[in-house]
């Protein structure tokens, strides 16, 4: 209940902006939460993928050191951050109005974020997603009613305001979730510099993957702001971010199968098919009713709400489906090869579609605009599913090591976690 209402929140979310801001503030509301995703990528690293594993088996003790390892590596990470975001307050390409928030919504996202997943392999998952209804859902229902009742507060800065707030939330209840850890003995500890160098090369495939994966999604935003304008990026934000809560929405299903494809993996080529089957076809019969139901409800909503200009151009909504549609499907060879530690197939395949999106959105943008977006966006998903289609089946096909079904840990892609 408490993923469905955070989901909710995301397509809420949506409308609200789209009902109280402009177009124009609409994109620039796309700029900087792709801005944002990106950032957060660089301050986190991917270093979850090395320390989940650690931090099953180790002891209370040993918890707490791993965790303030990563919270030392977040630091560092986050005033290279601000450094840049400096820089660009200074040539002038990033508006200095709305860099403190920018990087108050960075730090409590981040440090809101690793705390879910901390909760989450250490086997607490409901006050986790408590967590994660505290930062990306509750404060959406709040400022709902607050701009119907106050009309001044219909602007971008009271979004912000609220999204700041509601990580802070998180952070809270999520330190009272891990109190119980020994913080005292820290008193005297120093970062350990060598565990962090291991973490950062066990993530770094990892970085990349979650990097191409964030090029797929986010980068066509900046194209369409510097070839098409503002208050076309806003209509396709608009539209962006529904279909990103759909995919965030395949994702927590899919992450319910990971550990019974392991599992499969471990026990054999038998019951790694099995379990990919049962996937497969789970995955297709919600896809396929959320796409349908998608299609159908979008123009009547937007009839409802009055919301002309995007109604005008509900046809890029229709043509970014196909890519949505295909990305939600790739979850299921994407997690089949991350069982069998095909880390360098995701790699290739993830990069490789990266690329593909970004020369298509330079090419077709400036002549079709946003359609040519949505054109990219499918052509891109339709090179990383078949990619991960073909590298799954020669998996599949191969002989099998005997693994433990706990040996690995982890998510190849966390793309749920992200709030934009």
């Amino acid at each position: 209940m408490l993923r469905a209402l955070t989901l909710a929140s995301r397509f809420l979310l949506s409308l609200l902006l789209a009902r109280m801001l402009s177009p124009a503030e609409m994109g620039q509301y796309g700029l900087l939460t792709a801005a944002l995703a990106f950032a957060l990528l660089m301050v986190g690293l991917e270093f979850y993928s090395y320390t989940l594993r650690e931090l099953v088996p180790a002891s209370p003790e040993q918890r707490a050191r791993i965790i303030a390892d990563q919270m030392a590596l977040g630091a560092m990470a986050l005033l290279a951050v601000s450094i840049v975001v400096a820089g660009a307050i200074a040539t002038g390409s990033f508006p200095a109005r709305l860099a403190p928030w920018f990087i108050l919504i960075l730090v409590t996202e981040h440090i809101s974020l690793e705390a879910t997943r901390i909760l989450i392999i250490t086997w607490r998952p409901v006050r986790a997603y408590i967590g994660v209804f505290l930062r990306g859902g509750i404060w959406v229902y709040v400022i709902a009613v607050l701009m119907f009742a106050a009309p001044s507060t219909r602007m971008l800065e009271t979004v912000l305001v609220w999204w700041a707030l509601g990580g802070v939330l998180s952070i809270a209840f999520s330190a009272f979730s891990l109190s119980e850890l020994p913080w005292c003995e820290l008193r005297r500890y120093r970062p350990d510099i060598e565990n962090i160098r291991t973490g950062l090369k066990v993530a770094r495939p990892f970085m990349l993957t979650a990097a191409g994966a964030l090029i797929i999604s986010y980068v066509d935003r900046f194209i369409i702001d510097a070839f098409v304008g503002r208050e076309a990026l806003g209509i396709y934000t608009f539209y962006s971010t529904i279909l990103i809560g759909l995919l965030s929405l395949g994702s927590s299903v899919s992450h319910q199968f990971l550990p019974k494809v392991i599992a499969g993996y471990a026990a054999g080529r038998d019951a790694y098919r099995i379990s990919l089957r049962s996937f497969f076809w789970s995955m297709l019969a919600l896809v396929s009713s959320t796409m349908i139901l998608s299609a159908f409800a979008m123009g009547p909503v937007l009839t409802l709400l009055q919301l002309s200009t995007y109604a005008a151009n509900v046809g890029v909504f229709y043509a970014m489906l196909p890519g949505i549609f295909l990305r939600m499907l790739a979850d299921v060879p994407s997690y089949a090869l991350y069982a069998a530690r095909s880390d360098k197939c995701l790699l290739v395949c993830n990069l490789g579609s990266a690329a593909v999106s970004t020369i298509l959105n330079v090419a077709l943008i400036p002549v079709l605009g946003i359609y040519g977006a949505a054109l990219a966006g499918g052509v891109a998903s339709a090179v990383l599913f078949i990619s991960l289609i073909g590298f799954a089946i020669h998996r599949v096909g191969e002989s099998f090591k005997e693994l433990g079904a706990t040996e690995a840990i982890g998510l190849p892609t966390d793309p749920d976690m992200l709030y934009p």
